[in-house]
This record gives C-alpha cells, structure tokens and sequence, in this order.
C-alpha cells in the first residue's frame, strides 16, 4: 500500500483505570505505524491518568481537563479533532480495544476521496477481555448507491460500534464535528447520519475493534438512554430534502414506528442483564412490558416469552442467545 495518512485516534476516558492499559497497548501493537493518540481524560478520580502518563511514546498525546460528563460528550470528541493533525479520525474509547490489523485494513478504503467512514465488525468482551461474541457474522455494504443505501439503513438503527469505525476528518470538518443531541449520551449515531449525506461508506469484512462489556458502561438507564438516542432518526429525516426522502422510499411513519420497536428491544436487552445479575423479578417486569406491546418484532417477543420463563427458572439467556447468531452479553 502506498496510501499513508496519519491516522488519529481519539481516546475519549473516565475512570478507566482497569482498561486504559490495554486500550494503549493495543494502538502501540498497530502493525500501521503512522498514528497519533490523543487521549482526553474527562476528570478521572481513579489512576486513569497516571497509567496513562507511563507511556513515553511521542505518539501519544494526554490532555486533563475538568469533567463536563456524557451529556456534554461532544465537547470532548471535538477537542481532541481540534487537537488531531491526521487526515483519517479513528475512535477508540478508553475502555475498549484493537487487533494489531485494525488500521492496517481500515486505511486502504480511504485511498478513494469519496470514503468519509469505514466501519467493521466488533467483538464483545468481557471485563477481562476474553471475547464474548463477535457481530455480525458476515459484514456486506452496499453495493450501488451507498449513500442512500446507508441512510436508509442508518435510519432505522445504528449498526457502526465506534470503536470499529474510521472517518475522514475534512469529512467530520464539513458537518461541524462530532455530533450529539441533548437528549442522548452518544456522538456517534447522529455523527453517522450527518457523514451519510456528503460521502460513502465503506465496510470492511474483518473484526476490528473490542467493545468491552462491564457494569460501569451498561447500566440500566444508560441503556434506555442510548435507545432514545434513535429519535435522532426522526429529527434528522425531518430536515433531510424532500427529493432524497422520495429516492429511499421511507416514510416518518415507518422511522418512528421502528422507534416503538427499537424500545421494545432495550426492554428485552434489560431483562436480559437482570437475569445475568440474578434480578429474577426485576426481569420478569422488563419481559412483560415487552410481551404487553404490540409492535414488536417476532423474535424478540418469542425472546421475551422464553426470558420471562428462565427469570422463574432462575438462569440467564445468554446460551439461548448464541445459539441464534445475535451478540451475548455473557
């Protein structure tokens, strides 16, 4: 390959004390070189900063600043693009991780000026690290008109885990940077849905990127949280031009019905962990607001029925769960 560009991560953290090692470690592992890594530390109160700091690569950048938290979450992702003086963006948060290929196989797609994201699969890991499940089984990206085929995509769900994804910064540039809503903890769905109308996406048949699952990033009302953040869609189609929603063929009606059962997934995400947790009665209410509404897709209400049947039998799902392809959360 003779396309080069410096690539910046940007490595959002707070609190990260027992995964920032490994989350350094895996872009030094970088089999791709030309990289910068611009860690921004959100007012750790643990020893985040100082495992940071041990690392003297001239590569690595460790910026401190006062906690502004996840409602202002866009303030630290567009300091560090500020700060970043490569011509692709990567985003690995301080409690995830890399294979050593990940640049390697995510830069080349970049070599056509049209690319602003490209994305992968991701793996599921625990709080160790050990891999839990790896999602999707096989990646496919549209083949003819990707911009519409990834907006209509996109707005019906975000399917890009950041940790997996590369932007072009002119690209990000263009919209004003990272993007967040202020009634969600997340910049990187509405970010996705801005990048779909100016440029291509490309996807890389590959796992690239850990996502590590633990008690301190899932809980239950960051969940629902991150769910609402699919309103986004609806604000978002809204404004888009009336000749592009004629070309998708989508209607508002069809976005905030997928809204309804986007929701109606969160309730069965959650009962879901409250079985792992061993909150029996807690999942048993979290299935039944799922069996009690009425759009929902089939296999989470057969999920639902089979979860409210294991939180009387007091096991958890997740064996059920791999089974059937879709990513465990144990």
């Amino acid at each position: 390959m003779n396309y080069h560009p410096l690539v910046s991560v940007i490595t959002p953290t707070y609190n990260h004390e027992k995964f920032i090692a490994q989350c350094i470690e895996s872009v030094l592992a970088q089999t791709y070189p030309n990289w910068e890594q611009i860690i921004i530390d959100d007012g750790s109160t643990d020893r985040t900063g100082e495992i940071a700091t041990q690392y003297k690569d001239e590569r690595i950048k460790y910026i401190r600043q006062d906690n502004v938290g996840i409602w202002n979450l866009s303030k630290t992702y567009n300091r560090a693009l500020d700060m970043a003086k490569g011509e692709l963006i990567a985003v690995l948060e301080g409690d995830d991780f890399w294979p050593p290929y990940k640049l390697d196989r995510e830069v080349p797609p970049f070599e056509r000026p049209d690319t602003v994201l490209a994305w992968g699969k991701v793996a599921f890991a625990n709080v160790e690290g050990k891999v839990i499940s790896v999602f999707p089984r096989k990646l496919k990206g549209p083949k003819k008109d990707q911009r519409g085929q990834i907006l209509k995509r996109l707005l019906f769900g975000n399917f890009i885990w950041p940790c997996t994804a590369m932007c072009r910064k002119s690209a990000l540039l263009s919209i004003g940077g990272f993007k967040q809503a202020e009634y969600t903890p997340l910049v990187d769905y509405p970010t996705w849905l801005e990048l779909s109308l100016i440029g291509n996406f490309s996807a890389v048949d590959e796992m690239l990127g850990y996502w590590r699952f633990h008690e301190g990033q899932v809980t239950s009302t960051m969940l629902t949280r991150m769910a609402e953040a699919e309103k986004y869609s609806l604000d978002f189609f809204e404004r888009i031009p009336k000749e592009l929603v004629d070309s998708l063929g989508v209607s508002i009606d069809q976005v905030r019905r997928n809204q309804q059962i986007r929701m109606a997934s969160v309730d069965f995400s959650l009962g879901r962990m409250a079985l792992i947790k061993g909150k029996w009665n807690d999942a048993k209410n979290d299935f039944k607001k799922v069996l009690v509404k009425g759009n929902v897709r089939l296999k989470i209400r057969v999920g639902s029925m089979i979860g409210l049947a294991c939180s009387y039998l007091r096991v958890d799902l997740e064996w059920i769960v791999g089974l059937t392809g879709n990513p465990r959360f144990r």
